[in-house]
């Protein structure tokens, strides 16, 4: 005896035809979720590389998405933060600011909570009537204070008022630059989250792909 069997494989093959349409999708899904998992770890790893840096610097990491026609998510540093972060990647001095080719070490003007001066704070210092940047006692490079001494009395004058030289204090020293030393380690880290990761993102946007092709 011979049985006949027929199957109605018309909304399978359309399925199937559909994934196959979907696997551009797929895969940008699975690139920009990796992605974007390297871009948290390297914007978390700011905070144990420098001592409480601050939120600009832990926001340095920008992400450009894969898309279906460009299966390639980019991974880099914003181009402000990449300024004074790549010699930390790459290898060099610090970064400095314009033309300066010493670094700004505060030792008494006020800093922030993250214990900088900012370019607008350096500004109004060296702009104030008081100060001077300029070599001081010892042949220290700087921004310094001129201290106006209180007048004090001559005997034999009547009316023996001298007036004293003013006392410089040092508010920001230049310092030679000089070479970092710690290390981003952007590249290694980003290499090693898409091999940890990977798998688990390609298997999680088949899975997604799936769930709505066959609804």
């Amino acid at each position: 005896m011979v049985t006949g069997i027929k199957l109605d494989i018309t909304r399978a093959s359309a399925s199937l035809s559909d994934l196959q349409k979907q696997i551009p999708f797929m895969a940008a899904t699975a690139i920009n979720d990796v992605a974007f998992q390297v871009q948290r770890a390297e914007n978390a790893a700011m905070g144990g590389i420098f001592h409480n840096p601050r939120p600009f610097t832990q926001r340095a990491t920008q992400v450009e998405k894969a898309t279906k026609g460009n299966p390639q998510a980019v991974v880099s540093l914003r181009p402000d933060q990449a300024r004074y972060l790549d010699p930390y990647e790459d290898g060099g001095e610090h970064a400095t600011a314009g033309n300066n080719t010493s670094l700004l070490v505060p030792v008494d003007a006020k800093t922030d909570q993250y214990g900088q001066m900012t370019k607008g704070a350096i500004a109004r210092l060296v702009s104030r009537a008081d100060t001077f940047v300029g070599v001081g006692p010892k042949g220290v490079m700087g921004i310094w204070q001129r201290i106006k001494p209180a007048s004090v009395g001559r005997k034999g004058k009547r009316n023996g008022i001298r007036q004293a030289r003013p006392a410089l204090k040092l508010l920001v020293r230049f310092v030679p630059n000089q070479q970092v030393h710690k290390r981003l380690g952007f590249k290694e880290r980003a290499v090693r989250i898409v091999q940890v990761e990977g798998g688990a993102a390609i298997a999680k946007a088949v899975q997604r792909v799936l769930a709505t092709a066959f609804r």
